[in-house]
């Protein structure tokens, strides 16, 4: 009897973005968060990942377990996006920057 072995693989997103290390698919939910959105957010982030001035973040929807999570992601000079664009977000990384998805 031959035994079939299958090894647990998890996705790597646009080959650089691993699953395993926290990358997920969501959408922006909002371009621009607030003050009181990087506050809230602030409890689950290390203490200087939120507290840059010149920087831009965006509240990012994503599903685990079919349900619906937001997080807050950094938000590149560079990139432009609007609400419901489908990205990346490393969702335990308040300073990761999103990474849009491109979609063929």
């Amino acid at each position: 009897m031959a035994l079939l072995a299958a090894g647990c693989a998890t996705p790597v997103y646009e080959n650089s973005l691993p699953w395993a290390e926290g990358w997920r698919v969501g959408k922006v939910s909002r371009v621009e968060a607030t003050d009181q959105d990087l506050a809230f957010y602030k409890r689950r982030c290390k203490a200087d990942q939120l507290d840059r001035e010149q920087e831009r973040f965006a509240i990012v929807q994503w599903r685990e377990v079919g349900r619906s999570r937001w997080t807050v992601a950094r938000l590149p000079a560079d990139v432009a996006v609007v609400a419901g664009e489908p990205v990346y977000v490393k969702v335990w990384d308040c300073s990761a920057a999103l990474v849009k998805r491109e979609m063929n």
